[in-house]
């Protein structure tokens, strides 16, 4: 890293955890990359440093700003120590990040497929154990009973489902895969996934094949090439990203679930990150624009000739402390969540994707929809007459009331 106090550092998209170490509170910054072994933890005094690391603003910037604000002298030296413990950690945008970015990209390339990341975390890792399991969720008391095949003649197109904890979202998972269930099966399934460590080029498949309790399921590579060829980039740029994201894992699991042994299937598995103002008009955000219509043209184009259903795997609103509000929510806020969100959901059932993009960018996502990417995306590749309302739900995910809102839906 320069020492130049005219270097503009820039922090990766990390996630903070909030931690206790030797009963006094600190920071540890979450890679979802895991580019190191061990997470880097930081004072909780550091944040106003770390806010400030956005590449628009040099060490000799920082210390000024941060020197106003205090209404002390800052000394650059210490605002130095910690950005070089960021860059040693691979946490900064630069070259020591993007060699070991492309060491990690070679060696997931070399595996043979892409191992479950959350089994035994987030579902059972033993595939009996599992199966009950998600037999519970179908069952349970807001489940919507056992999968019934075949009951319904209308071939499903599209579905969004969570992508939340299993455990925490169960039953709205069984909704949205009872209803695909009841239709014809599709040999293919284009699952799209929030990229939650941020995708640059806004799309990134994989070839890898994935593994789960179930066993594997087969990536269809040809597809992948189809829309290479299409799109006239690498689909697949990016997949390391694909490690230990677990949005597509947890489609997958379902569709095991109902289809193994009875319907043989491929995925195409596509992460997604992109904001609602490239839809904005502004002329700055057109090249954004093109690249967004430019994936999804050669999308539909490599699915063109084959029975396709997609999936967006995709939560709702995200509130609470946890994600950065002032606020302690309370059962208030959870209903005003819900009944915003069914808002947003009549859109889609319209299948009217502007109305559900003006939604979003009424209040600038201030609910942070993390599922607008996988669901955007699936609105703009698929082609469907009707959406259906299935399930919505939300989950407490810590002891300040945070909580996340998920839905499922089902598209003919």
């Amino acid at each position: 890293m320069s020492s130049n106090s005219e270097f503009y550092p820039k922090l990766r998209n990390l996630e903070p955890v909030r931690i206790v170490v030797d009963g006094s509170e600190a920071i540890a910054l979450k890679d979802p990359l895991q580019l190191q072994d061990r997470m880097l933890c930081v004072r909780r005094e550091a944040l106003p440093i770390l806010a400030l690391l956005d590449g628009n603003h040099s060490l000799r910037d920082i210390q000024a700003e941060l020197t106003q604000r205090t209404g002390r002298i800052v000394f650059s030296d210490d605002i130095r120590a910690i950005v070089d413990q960021l860059d040693e950690a691979c946490l900064l945008e630069g070259d020591r990040f993007r060699e070991a970015f492309r060491v990690k990209v070679a060696e997931y390339r070399r595996r043979p497929f892409r191992p479950s990341s959350h089994a035994g975390i987030s579902y059972h890792s033993d595939p009996q154990a599992l199966r009950s399991e998600l037999d519970s969720y179908f069952a349970g008391p807001s489940g919507p009973g056992l999968p019934e095949f075949n009951s319904d003649a209308a071939r499903p197109v599209g579905l969004i489902a969570p992508h939340i904890d299993i455990r925490a979202g169960g039953a709205c998972f069984a909704h949205a895969y009872h209803a695909l269930a009841a239709g014809p099966p599709a040999d293919v399934y284009v699952i799209f996934g929030t990229g939650h460590a941020g995708v640059e080029g806004m799309f990134s498949a994989t070839t890898l094949d994935f593994e789960t309790p179930f066993g594997r399921v087969e990536t269809d590579r040809d597809l992948i090439d189809a829309l290479g060829r299409a799109f006239g980039e690498d689909p697949a740029a990016e997949e390391i990203l694909h490690a230990t994201e677990h949005v597509i894992e947890f489609q997958i699991i379902f569709l095991q679930y109902l289809f193994a042994g009875r319907h043989r299937f491929t995925i195409v598995p596509v992460l997604c990150s992109l904001s609602h103002v490239i839809f904005s008009g502004d002329p700055l955000l057109n090249g954004r624009r093109e690249h967004f219509d430019r994936f999804c043209s050669a999308m539909r184009d490599a699915c063109r000739s084959r029975s396709v259903c997609f999936i967006a795997s995709a939560d709702l609103d995200h509130i609470g402390p946890r994600y950065g509000d002032p606020f302690v929510p309370h059962k208030g806020t959870v209903a005003s969540s819900l009944q915003q969100d069914s808002e947003l959901l009549s859109c889609l059932e319209r299948l009217d994707v502007d109305g559900f993009i003006r939604g979003i960018a009424r209040d600038d996502d201030a609910r942070r929809v993390c599922g607008f990417s996988p669901i955007v995306t699936m609105l703009h590749c698929m082609e469907a007459s009707r959406g259906r309302v299935l399930s919505l739900d939300f989950a407490h995910v810590d002891d300040r009331s945070s909580f996340v809102c998920f839905a499922s839906m089902i598209f003919h």
